[in-house]
C-alpha cells in the first residue's frame, strides 16, 4: 500500500508544473501525510493521558526519520523506478480508483486531524 501511494502522489506531482521533481516530491508530500497521521495518533494518546504531546525537537525528528526511512526505502538502488513501473500499466478503471483512494486518505488524513487538534483544544 505504501508503494501504490507514493505512485499515485508520483502521478500527482507529474501533472502539475513542477513535474521535473516529482519522484522527491512526492516522497516529501507521502512523508509530510505520514507525520501527519502520526501526530493525530500521538494527539489521541495525548488526550487520554497515556503521553504527552510532542515538543517542536520531537516534532522536527518524526518528520525527519519519516523523509529519511521513506528516502531509504524509495531511492535505495533506485527502487522508485521498480515501482512506477509495476503501476504504470493500469487501466482506466484501476487509474479512477487510485485517483479516488488517493483523494479519500488525503481528505480523511486531514478532517482527523483537524478533528483531533479541535477537540484537544476544547473547541469540540
Amino acid at each position: 500500500m505504501i508503494d501504490y501511494l507514493y505512485y499515485r502522489f508520483y502521478r500527482l506531482w507529474l501533472h502539475s508544473s513542477v513535474s521535473e521533481g516529482a519522484t522527491f516530491l512526492a516522497m516529501l508530500l507521502f512523508s509530510v501525510m505520514l507525520s501527519t497521521n502520526v501526530l493525530t495518533a500521538w494527539g489521541i494518546l495525548t488526550q487520554y493521558g497515556i503521553i504527552d504531546y510532542p515538543s517542536d525537537t520531537q516534532y522536527y525528528i518524526i518528520e525527519g526519520s519519516l523523509i529519511a526511512l521513506l528516502c531509504g526505502r524509495f531511492f535505495f538502488k533506485k527502487r522508485y523506478r521498480r515501482i512506477i513501473t509495476k503501476y504504470e500499466d493500469e487501466n482506466s478503471v484501476q487509474r479512477k480508483v487510485g485517483v479516488w483512494a488517493l483523494t479519500v486518505y488525503i481528505v480523511a488524513t486531514f478532517t482527523c486531524f483537524f478533528i483531533e487538534a479541535l477537540h484537544r483544544q476544547g473547541k469540540i
